[in-house]
């Protein structure tokens, strides 16, 4: 039954409710109930990226316990999905569209996730009052079974027959209540004989694995956010070079920021024996960090301290915090020579120039936001932590990491931003010789002017230095799609994925790999969890509708790729899946018209060739589809898979096909 607004909500509703239903076992839930349910479903697996759709159910939930006014479609807009005052429902469908939304995730969470909770919110349909109801849950009788010869109850408890427990639901008549509650009492009874499956502990990973849960910001200052941020991933890349240490990667590690931690859970989500938290509080020039290492599969603590010193020796105290996690794991805190891969011991941190060091803080959360926008600001936040210390190899780092993304998010030809990528990740390792990811940055830039051999190995000496950076692995494996190696791109790209387990970025790189393998299905399987972990990551909206078209699904590949399109801003090389779409389905003329408008942009001396290669492709039109394909890899277009792309199977008995490969220096 909806749960009414208005004052004296909480006494009259849950109160009357509860004596008029208490013949019967199962109840409307209490307030606390519901609040403590609420966070869970929050924090789930399920609603992790759905901001829009987690905002909405806190609001109608916290209002209607409060018993508040009435929740109206107007509120919602204004105060929960950033609509102005001028809003009006009939012109604008975003609340309609979002309840939706929100109705079928909690059915999927409930369907998943949440199958065993005791309390359940849903909305009916047309309203947007939450529904509150009790869900008894019994564990199966037939898996029950097994176990009740191994603790010999009493007889008299065992069903002679398999009993079905009806589905439990607010609906309830007296003749009904009766048989429900004996039912439900006889199962109680053997449960507490054999167990609550549930309560069994999850998998735990290798004593050797830890997690590095975002450190909180203490401060009033909410501007340094990006400081305790920084620091975390600071942590996060040093351990990542120890050999041995699985961690888990930044995307899985801050899915936990801002929330309560049950380092269990958090031990089985991640399948990590260990987790770190802590927390950090600026004072002037002055820090303080509070640091624990937990033991995921007791909860118990392995290690604790805190540090306050001055900002300059920040390098320090991230060392000693690296160290005692290292001695408490039983590994060895080393890092490697580039030059002969010997062991160096990282011994004391030198001095850090603290405005710097927070210039390069701010620089990382920028690029951690993955657009081009935003990584143009890192790179100002790089180049000012250089000015000010000249000699802060880390600063160098973050720069190389900004011009190998920069290609990815704007139009600017990856063969332009080559020489400054090896410019800043040289400078790097000049500095710090053990930065293994200085070297991904160089592999990057030879993979971007089609140097595949020297590629090849600035990836093999990145690995050796940082065995467990996520993005290493991840990147190698996209080089060697390029290249046509596909059994290793997919080892590559699921060693990715284990470290960052809820990473939809990970995940697409896992599907993109079966993609290449002609093995769809898989694919559509990984690009739909991709999907699902984060729906408007439009790279894995792009990648499902493309399997789809290669399925001969067009209709499914064509919407899929609508949503990436409006999700990527009409990105270029979407604009052209979606008139190679068009034209695989039948529909010439779509096509074209999509055609037209690149030709436009061409026109404007903007066009990059590739998309419009793949609609001629799609067309059937071969002598275009080569003309501009050469011109692509000219632009040394990064989206460019030739070796291995289903979608340019039609052109590979081609005679002219081996000399695109020549061009791309893919063959000899």
């Amino acid at each position: 039954m909806p749960l009414r607004c208005g004052k004296g909500f909480v006494e009259e509703n849950f109160a009357q409710s509860r004596e008029q239903l208490q013949p019967v076992l199962p109840t409307l839930p209490s307030a606390p109930a519901v609040i403590t349910q609420l966070e869970k479903i929050l924090s789930s697996r399920t609603f992790r990226s759905a901001e829009g759709q987690k905002n909405f159910l806190r609001y109608a939930v916290e209002r209607t316990i409060e018993g508040r006014d009435c929740i109206k479609e107007y509120s919602i807009a204004t105060q929960v999905l950033g609509r102005a005052e001028s809003f009006d429902p009939r012109q604008d469908s975003i609340v309609r569209v979002e309840a939706r939304k929100l109705r079928a995730r909690l059915a999927k969470y409930y369907e998943e996730e949440g199958d065993q909770d005791p309390v359940r919110i849903e909305f009916l349909k047309g309203s947007y009052v939450p529904v509150f109801s009790t869900a008894e849950v019994i564990p199966p009788i037939s898996a029950a079974l097994p176990r009740v010869a191994e603790s010999a109850p009493p007889a008299e408890l065992i069903p002679e027959s398999p009993i079905i427990a009806p589905a439990v639901t607010t609906k309830w008549n007296r003749p009904s209540n009766i048989a429900i509650a004996a039912v439900l009492i006889v199962l109680l009874g053997v449960a507490a004989y054999v167990g609550v499956a549930r309560s069994k502990p999850g998998p735990i990973g290798p004593a050797s694995s830890i997690a590095v849960l975002p450190f909180a910001n203490l401060g009033e200052d909410k501007s340094d956010e990006s400081f305790s941020d920084g620091l975390t991933e600071e942590l996060i890349d040093s351990l990542a070079r120890v050999p041995g240490l699985h961690v888990v990667a930044r995307n899985s590690a801050f899915q936990y920021k801002g929330k309560p931690t049950d380092v269990r859970k958090i031990g089985e989500e991640l399948n990590v024996r260990t987790v770190l938290e802590g927390s950090v509080r600026k004072d002037g020039t002055r820090v303080r960090i509070s640091a624990q290492l937990d033991d995921a599969s007791t909860g118990y603590h392995l290690w604790s301290a805190s540090y306050e010193k001055e900002m300059r020796d920040i390098l320090g105290i991230q060392h000693e915090i690296s160290q005692a996690i290292t001695n408490a794991l039983g590994v060895q805190l080393i890092a490697k020579n580039a030059t002969d891969g010997s062991a160096i011991p990282l011994g004391d941190s030198p001095a850090l120039n603290p405005e710097a060091y927070q210039d390069y803080l701010h620089g990382l959360a920028f690029l951690n936001k993955r657009n081009a926008e935003n990584t143009r600001a890192a790179m100002g936040y790089f180049q000012q932590a250089i000015v000010k210390d000249p000699n802060y190899a880390l600063a160098y780092l973050g720069l190389a990491h900004s011009y190998s993304n920069i290609p990815i998010y704007a139009a600017i030809p990856s063969h332009e931003a080559a020489s400054q990528i090896r410019e800043a990740a040289s400078k790097a390792l000049a500095l710090d010789s053990t930065l293994g990811e200085a070297h991904i940055d160089l592999a990057l830039a030879c993979m971007y002017d089609y140097d595949w051999p020297s590629a090849e190995r600035e990836f093999r000496k990145g690995l050796d230095l940082s065995p467990g950076d996520t993005f290493a692995h991840a990147w190698y494996g996209t080089y060697l799609v390029k290249i046509g190696r596909l059994t290793e791109s997919l080892a590559e790209h699921k060693t990715a994925f284990r470290a960052d387990p809820v990473s939809a970025d990970a995940g697409a790189g896992v599907a993109r790999s079966y993609y290449h393998l002609h093995r769809y299905q898989e694919a559509l399987q990984q690009y739909k969890n991709a999907r699902d972990l984060d729906p408007n990551f439009g790279i894995a909206r792009q990648g499902l509708g493309l399997t789809y078209l290669q399925k001969g699904m067009h209709q499914e590949g064509i919407a899929e790729t609508r949503t990436a399109s409006q999700l990527m801003g009409g990105d270029s090389m979407i604009t052209g899946q979606l008139g190679y779409g068009y034209a695989l389905a039948g529909q010439p003329e779509m096509a074209k018209q999509v055609l037209a408008d690149l030709m436009h942009r061409s026109s404007l001396g903007s066009v990059r060739a590739l998309p419009v290669a793949h609609i001629y492709i799609g067309l059937g039109d071969k002598d275009r589809a080569f003309d501009w394909l050469r011109r692509a890899i000219d632009q040394k277009d990064i989206n460019l898979y030739l070796e291995s792309d289903p979608l340019y199977d039609p052109l590979r008995s081609d005679p002219r096909f081996p000399e695109l490969l020549r061009r791309m220096r893919l063959k000899s």
